[in-house]
């Protein structure tokens, strides 16, 4: 999946999440509001419809809280492991 299309479908998650219409891509988890119990209940949608299951932590989003390096964040993991190749 593309970092765009990445990006595109995590815009809407955090919007959902957090309750505003559009988030862009240098849109702040946290200055949109964003708090620890609105992020475990995104970091579960997300596992949920992106179907990540345990690679993604709350963590990443305190070390990546705009949606852009987020997106890209999340598209690292899905993508294949350099080190392992694709299953």
């Amino acid at each position: 999946m593309a970092v765009q299309d990445t990006q595109k479908q995590l815009a809407a998650i955090w919007a959902q999440v957090l309750g505003v219409k559009t988030v862009g891509p240098d849109g702040n988890f946290f200055a949109l509001g964003g708090h620890s119990l609105l992020g475990v209940k995104l970091i579960g949608a997300i596992q949920e419809k992106m179907e990540l299951g345990d690679e993604l932590k709350l963590s990443d989003l305190f070390e990546f809280p705009t949606l852009a390096a987020f997106a890209e964040h999340v598209g690292s993991l899905a993508a294949p492991s350099k080190e392992f190749g694709q299953i």
